[in-house]
């Protein structure tokens, strides 16, 4: 029997997924002639007023997020008294799959890559003071056409300004391996408890042949204390993208660098060269100095041949040669600025190194 949902605008076609609360189908908007994902509330939830608020706090949240690599929200309804979610529909299995299909591995590369994809959904979220708070290869869908990675079910995701709570206290939400110690203690919530689930994420698709700083990431999000570990996602996203890596992953870390990104601080001697920013400014202002230093020297060399040159005579006239007249000193300009020092240095020696004009003689 045909199925339809909003008065006949959306079509289901087949089941896809099922979690604890709901059920995931792929279907059809009829209206604007597209796929789709539907999520709809279990029946045994429908009666449960605390689920049925959380469902639609979910879409009210997700719907917030407009990026890449989160799964869109374009509806929300009910069915009866069944509410629903209308998703954009992925192409693909999901990261656990991946992790647990046969013959199946994901090399270093590729993880990376993939984390990297998690930080910049993750730290969109993040950004609209969003905290996922079940962040596990079971919520991060892969697209079969391009790899692209896409965070979906934001189903106990809270706002991080938000202190109603919609569990009542000790009762504990979220995917026991994934979850930060703040979580199970029922402690503050931040975007650093995600930090810790992507430090989990990142352990288990990254081989233990990892680089010493991959392994002094991975232990920072690790961290107990949820002030030792990256702010947030994109933060984290920053030292991934510091690492040193070969081929497409080496190709993400050389453009991300071109971005604005805060230094961060040291956690042991493979990160020991991420500076301060007074340390990084200091040097930059050293290294300006010394340009600036090396250009003038090279100016006043270069003044000195040319005087020389002029001065000189390899041939055989012996008459007395008119007395020079005497020019006012020589000014080499200077600047605070490298670039505008040697732009000026420039064209300073090609003035200087233009033939002058010769004294007529009586």
């Amino acid at each position: 029997m045909r199925r339809t949902l909003a008065g006949e605008r959306y079509e289901i076609e087949a089941r896809v997924g099922h979690g604890g609360m709901a059920t995931v189908y792929r279907g059809r908007d009829l209206k604007l002639d597209r796929q789709i994902a539907i999520k709809l509330l279990a029946d045994n939830f429908a009666g449960d007023d605390e689920v049925r608020r959380r469902f639609s706090k979910e879409a009210r949240l997700a719907a917030r997020l407009d990026h890449p690599n989160v799964v869109q929200v374009f509806d929300v309804g009910e069915d009866g008294d069944r509410p629903f979610i209308v998703m954009e529909h992925v192409e693909g299995g999901t990261l656990a799959d991946r992790l647990e299909g046969p013959n199946l591995s994901i090399d270093g590369d590729e993880a990376l890559t993939l984390l990297l994809q998690l930080c910049d959904g993750l730290g969109h979220a993040h950004a609209k003071k969003l905290v996922h708070r079940d962040i596990k290869p079971q919520n991060l869908l892969l697209r079969d056409s391009d790899g692209c990675l896409k965070i979906t079910d934001f189903g106990i995701a809270r706002a991080a300004e938000d202190t109603t709570r919609l569990t009542s206290p000790g009762k504990v939400i979220g995917t026991d391996r994934y979850m930060a110690p703040e979580q199970v203690s029922d402690g503050a919530i931040t975007p650093a408890t995600d930090v810790y689930a992507c430090g989990v994420v990142a352990n288990e698709l990254l081989p233990s042949s990892r680089s010493l700083q991959l392994h002094e990431v991975i232990s920072r999000c690790l961290s107990e204390d949820p002030s030792e570990r990256f702010d947030d996602a994109t933060e984290l996203g920053a030292a991934l993208a510091s690492v040193d890596g070969n081929g497409s992953v080496g190709v993400v870390r050389r453009l991300r660098s071109q971005g604005p990104t805060r230094p961060l601080t040291a956690t042991g001697p493979a990160t020991a060269n991420w500076p301060a920013p007074s340390e990084a400014k200091t040097t930059r202002r050293r290294r300006g100095g010394w340009l600036a230093a090396a250009l003038a020297l090279i100016a006043v060399a270069a003044v000195g041949v040319v005087v020389a040159l002029s001065a000189g005579d390899s041939g055989s006239d012996t008459k007395p040669k008119p007395r020079p007249t005497v020019s006012a000193p020589i000014s080499v300009p200077r600047s605070d600025d490298p670039a505008t020092q040697a732009r000026q240095l420039s064209e300073f020696l090609r003035a200087q190194s233009r033939p002058q004009p010769s004294a007529r003689q009586p």
